[in-house]
């Protein structure tokens, strides 16, 4: 039998107390809950179009909102009463009677380029570890990617304390497909594949990983045989390896742009970069299974907007869509996340990132094991893909279509230092309520106008389960909005509205986590009548759904990304929109901004220098109702 070797001065979980009391659990396994959570509710009708009508007479004039009641009422008493009833039938065969339906509509169908249109980007806030320092690419990186690997390794060995919220058990599904998880196109419709499994499953899971520099793809495995991830250096190794051969050979055709296209050209081009020869079908499969993709980026951003542009909109030939995550390493020692949206939602890789934020603060961003390589470690692998003129054609192409795109995104980061969460303890006031109604102030004053906003709300108690809707553009935050702007009314009137706000937000949020919405119930209905052939009920017809964001036509489109200093981004769901991710520290609100250059009438810059403005007078108003 063998045994296994032992590598001197290696360091270990015991070194992390701090990290190891927040992530690692000693009893509980990772997915003890998940087979045990109750089924995905169905809500009341009355209750949802309930809601929906409320969401939406803040964006309408009275003679649309009379109108849409009046379809509302209609829909209430025949079609809908009749999808509501199909919809209970599904509901009560399947545990999660969204889940196939929301994977399908909201991501796998869409067509778009899931980079950077769709998918997620994430920066985290290194300055108190590491200032841009050029050149530090490798060994940080190393160090990064190391800690990344120990987050994988508590998932695979079901070490990962489960999540729950007051007391109440969460799904840990979505975090199967981190790692080793590639959606792969299809002309009409893409699918997901998934090739992680815990320890205790069968087969095993791959352990290797993809790193793409200057045009070239490599792997090599990220683990021996005994499961124990490389070390730092080792990684480190590894990284300059790459970089030299790289060096020595010149720039590759950079295949990953392939992926960077519409959904469908990609699927085509796909099809045919496998007749091509038989080891792209080899070299595609590897790519599949891999951990995750690294980047070794050559631009140096020195600031959080530079991150984010250079992560979402950086060199096409060093991007690969299709993986859930990419990890993007700058040249400086910044670091970038790039995630499909498709296999989870934006918690999931702010977990990991917070994992390996907390990881580097306890260190000191120094590695204090071994420093040196002990094991003969196999070269990375150069993955050569063969191709005809017409696809590296299609590379072309796919390139310039990417920089129209990339050109085309506005983003900007900014961060409010004059007060954060501790602040808003004593008020009385949720961090996140607060900082909605913020983005509230903040772009009626700059619009004049309200607008339609999506908040992601979690309904991870039930089984699989991901998302709902929180509309959060009601009439109480319009009311209070408008006494803000007009400055008619005393500051404790001001106030009171506020506080009557912020109860309702609070209530729709419990709603919403308990998948009492409107929106994904509506999606169901909406669905239902698509399967059975039904034609579409006027309710989705009628403009009053647009105004208020259905079909994906929300103007502000936001999530908080927790309490960290981790940050992210998308792009906004409508060419008039925004994206909003905000981040909220003790003493700090970091808001990350995107909109579309093309739009004359939005910027990513202007809307948070409204949103400063609003903090300033919200905490104006908190102080001085008191006096």
């Amino acid at each position: 039998m063998s045994t296994r070797p032992q590598f001197p001065g290696k360091q270990e979980p015991s070194d992390f107390p701090s990290r190891d009391a927040l992530y690692v659990s000693k009893s509980e396994k990772t997915f003890a809950h998940d087979e045990k959570l109750p089924s995905l509710p169905v809500p009341n009708l009355s209750e949802t179009l309930s809601k929906y009508l409320d969401s939406v007479k803040g964006l309408v004039s009275e003679e649309e909102f009379l109108n849409t009641t009046a379809i509302v009422e209609k829909f209430r008493n025949g079609v809908g009463k009749e999808l509501h009833r199909k919809l209970l039938h599904k509901a009560a065969s399947e545990r999660n009677w969204l889940e196939k339906w929301w994977e399908d509509v909201a991501y796998l169908s869409q067509r778009a380029p899931l980079i950077p249109l769709c998918s997620m980007s994430g920066f985290t806030n290194f300055d108190a570890i590491w200032k841009p320092l050029p050149g530090s690419q490798v060994e940080r990186g190393a160090l990064c990617i190391y800690f990344v690997l120990q987050f994988w390794k508590l998932i695979r060995e079901e070490r990962l304390k489960p999540h729950s919220s007051h007391n109440v058990p969460w799904t840990m599904h979505q975090f199967r497909r981190y790692f080793n998880t590639v959606r792969i196109p299809g002309e009409v419709i893409d699918r997901l594949e998934c090739h992680f499994h815990t320890e205790f499953e069968e087969p095993l899971s791959p352990t290797h990983f993809i790193i793409l520099h200057a045009g070239h793809i490599f792997t090599f495995d990220a683990a021996d045989e005994y499961g124990d991830v490389l070390t730092p250096p080792e990684l480190q190794l590894q990284f300059q390896r790459i970089k030299q051969w790289c060096a020595e050979k010149g720039p590759g055709f950079g295949v990953g742009a392939l992926t960077l296209d519409d959904r469908t050209t990609w699927a085509k081009n796909r099809n045919r970069l496998l007749q091509i020869n038989p080891e792209n079908q080899l070299h595609l499969e590897t790519i599949n299974s891999a951990l995750f993709v690294v980047v070794l980026d050559d631009a140096e951003p020195d600031n959080e907007t530079d991150v984010t542009k250079c992560t979402l909109t950086g060199d096409p030939c060093n991007r690969w869509s299709d993986k859930s995550v990419a990890n993007i390493l700058f040249n400086n020692g910044a670091f970038g996340l790039i995630s499909d949206h498709t296999p989870y939602d934006g918690l999931v890789p702010v977990v990991v990132n917070h994992y390996f934020y907390v990881s580097l603060q306890e260190c000191g961003g120094v590695w204090k094991g071994n420093k040196n390589v002990e094991r003969d470690l196999l070269p990375p692998r150069r993955l050569d893909f063969h191709l005809d003129d017409y696809l590296k054609d299609a590379i072309e192409k796919a390139k310039f279509t990417y920089k129209k795109t990339t050109d085309d995104a506005d983003m900007f980061v900014g961060s409010f230092t004059q007060y954060g969460k501790s602040f808003l303890k004593p008020h009385d006031f949720h961090p996140e309520t607060y900082a909605q109604f913020a983005l509230q102030l903040a772009y009626y004053s700059m619009h004049g106008k309200p607008a339609a906003t999506y908040v992601t709300a979690a309904t991870r108690q039930f089984y699989h389960g991901r998302t709902e809707t929180m509309r959060s553009c009601f009439p109480e935050v319009v009311d209070w909005v408008h006494a803000m702007i007009e400055d008619r009314l005393s500051p404790g009137e001001k106030l009171q509205l506020m506080r009557r706000a912020a109860d309702k937000f609070k209530n729709l949020m419990k709603d919403c986590t308990e998948n009492r919405g409107c929106d994904r119930h509506l999606l169901g209905l909406y669905l239902m009548s698509v399967e059975e052939g039904i034609p579409v009920p006027e309710l989705f017809l009628d403009p009053s759904w647009i105004k208020s964001g259905g079909s994906g036509n929300f103007v502000l489109s936001t999530s908080c990304v927790g309490y960290t200093c981790n940050g992210g981004c998308v792009l906004p769901m409508k060419e008039d929109g925004y994206g909003v991710f905000y981040n909220i520290e003790n003493n700090k609100f970091t808001f990350t901004i995107s909109a579309f250059n093309r739009c004359p009438e939005t910027s990513a810059a202007k809307l948070y220098l409204h949103i400063e403005n609003a903090l300033k007078d919200m905490e104006h108003l908190l102080v001085s109702a008191k006096l």
